[in-house]
């Protein structure tokens, strides 16, 4: 994957298009300048079923998660298909 740097001006958006042909997880980041401490992370991950033949995840990285009490299997809460039970609450940023 290119990584680019794009500015985008006030009340405009970009559209950011990738073809994957094997799978791929990629961090996705960008910063706002309203004071410089707003911001937005997200992670793509494309194809997990492919990716699932190709990367194994480390046992170190497992142990680490189970010690933390971070679910290994499963949604982003560790829960079966669109059930989010158990979600940490957002984080939300004091704007005064």
């Amino acid at each position: 994957m290119r990584c680019d740097v794009v500015t985008v001006r006030a009340y405009s958006y970009i559209k950011l298009r990738f073809h994957v042909n094997r799978g791929m997880v990629a961090l996705f980041h960008c910063h706002m300048m309203h004071g410089g401490y707003f911001g937005l992370a997200a992670t793509f991950i494309a194809a997990p079923e492919l990716l699932q033949k190709y990367v194994k995840v480390p046992e170190e990285a497992i142990r680490m998660c189970k010690l933390q009490g971070i679910k290994t299997s499963g949604n982003a809460a560790g829960n079966q298909g669109f059930d989010m039970t158990g979600l940490p609450p957002p984080i939300l940023v004091n704007r005064e």
